[in-house]
């Protein structure tokens, strides 16, 4: 199957659709937004606890704070407006973007492609990259399509996966995370573009996520491979899920697929381990 070329019409990360054949599909990571994040709970208060007591810090430092309604107006005005919780969330995503520019950079300059101007990284990113680069020699990390729209007409759904490749002479597809820890829901994201991929004619034997490091005191890079108990049956429970949320709550939902996907069996992982 040809490439064909796809558009995100909608602004918001979150609800980002595909226009691909004169269809409309969400993304993979749209539709796996609809997962509950457990771990974010107790962060977004430990988040917005420290904000509050920095701010009440700052406020007790300026005259008058002997006043208590003053004291309480501007801590109030300090901590109105945009979270901190969602503050933090839009620096990690900052530092994820830049991190995928550097990589996509290098990569496309090893396969001799027009990679534009080197990107200017914060020091976070340039961090993860050094450390990506040592991973990549490691495995001996061959690339073969970067940032590919992949797709399923038939399960209703697209992507843009970061890398196919071949890891250790292994067809893999890729995917780089900068967070603290891989979440499960990575794996079934993995899972959805390697079923897209291969029927895109991008065939793999693994599907591999790598976590790369932001800061110095967490300096090696951590990769795991898709489980194999894990199919594309359990990324289509979250896409069912997602459309009934969405149709219940008046949102579009894009194109429901031509019927029941003809799903090309996925190999299960195969002895890449060493090294990864």
């Amino acid at each position: 199957m040809a490439p064909v070329a796809a558009r995100a019409p909608s602004p918001s990360w979150r609800d980002r659709f595909y226009t691909i054949e004169g269809q409309r599909l969400p993304s993979v990571t749209t539709v796996l937004d609809i997962i509950a994040k457990p771990a974010l709970g107790p962060w977004y208060a430990k988040e917005e606890r420290r904000y509050f007591e920095t701010a009440m810090l700052e406020v007790l430092s300026r005259p008058g704070a002997r006043d208590p309604e003053y004291v309480l107006a501007a801590v109030a005005d300090a901590v109105t407006g945009v979270k901190a919780a969602d503050r933090e969330k839009q620096k990690a995503a900052a530092i994820g973007t830049a991190v995928h520019a550097g990589i996509e950079w290098e990569l496309r300059r090893h396969l001799g492609e027009d990679a534009g101007p080197e990107p200017q990284l914060p020091e976070a990113a340039a961090w993860a990259v050094e450390s990506w680069k040592d991973w990549a020699r490691s495995v001996a990390l061959e690339p073969l399509a970067i940032e590919r729209t992949v797709y399923c007409l038939d399960c209703g759904y697209a992507g843009t996966l970061d890398l196919y490749a071949r890891v250790k002479g292994v067809l893999t597809v890729l995917d780089w995370k900068s967070g603290k820890a891989i979440y499960p829901e990575a794996f079934l994201q993995n899972l959805a573009y390697r079923h897209a991929a291969t029927r895109g004619g991008l065939p793999s034997t693994q599907g591999l996520i790598v976590r790369l490091p932001k800061h110095l005191d967490d300096p090696a890079w951590e990769v795991m491979p898709v489980p194999p108990t894990l199919t594309l049956e359990d990324f289509l429970a979250a896409l069912r899920l997602w459309r009934w949320h969405r149709a219940m709550n008046g949102q579009p939902t894009g194109e429901q697929g031509m019927g029941r996907a003809r799903h090309q069996t996925i190999p299960p992982p195969t002895g890449v381990t060493d090294g990864q």
